[in-house]
């Protein structure tokens, strides 16, 4: 009698497990989607710069369908992807990462960056070419981007995002800092 009752409440909790995995897993699958995040730098290029390597920690996403409890930022982490995003346009812009995020209206974004590294060639009336290395500190934590329209990710399909840096505003090599502005063109 007692092993009977127990089989039932061992039946009865693995039955329970299932269907609360398969909910939780139909729920995440059926509210999701993709968005590809890449960075590229706006046109013009800086004189004797010959790259620009930014290490990019992160990202947050507020969703405009926010409710009054909760703040609607939600963080993902971008992993320390570095890319040299010189002279990158939309076209062939440096892929950061493939998020998986709540199929929804975005109106923000938060773009976390760690290091901002800038080559800079130096040449002597072209007889004596040399380079040289700048770590360039943040003036922010992180580059807000307010979006003009909001980005709508949509269950089960891929958003493209291109992150637009204007570098030759961003950039104070004399001061070696780089001040956090963007621009985000969607590009599907």
């Amino acid at each position: 009698m007692k092993s009977s009752k127990l089989m039932t409440i061992i039946v009865a909790i693995i039955i329970v497990a299932v269907v609360a995995g398969g909910g939780y897993y139909a729920y995440h699958y059926e509210t999701t989607g993709t968005l590809k995040m890449s960075a590229a730098d706006s046109p013009p290029s800086i004189n004797g710069v010959a790259a620009v390597y930014v290490t990019f920690s992160s990202v947050a996403l507020h969703s405009d369908k926010a409710s009054s409890n909760s703040t609607g930022w939600t963080n993902y982490s971008l992993h320390d992807k570095t890319v040299n995003i010189l002279n990158l346009t939309a076209s062939n812009a440096a892929f950061l990462s493939n998020l998986s995020v709540h199929a929804s209206s975005y109106n923000m974004m938060k773009l976390y960056i760690k290091n901002v590294t800038v080559h800079v060639s130096l040449s002597l009336s072209g007889i004596l070419n040399s380079s040289t290395t700048i770590n360039m500190s943040l003036a922010h934590a992180f580059a807000l981007v307010i979006f003009v329209h909001p980005v709508t990710v949509s269950a089960h399909a891929t958003t493209s995002m291109v992150t637009d840096f204007n570098l030759s505003n961003n950039i104070e090599l004399s001061a070696h800092k780089f001040n956090m502005s963007a621009t985000v063109n969607v590009l599907s």
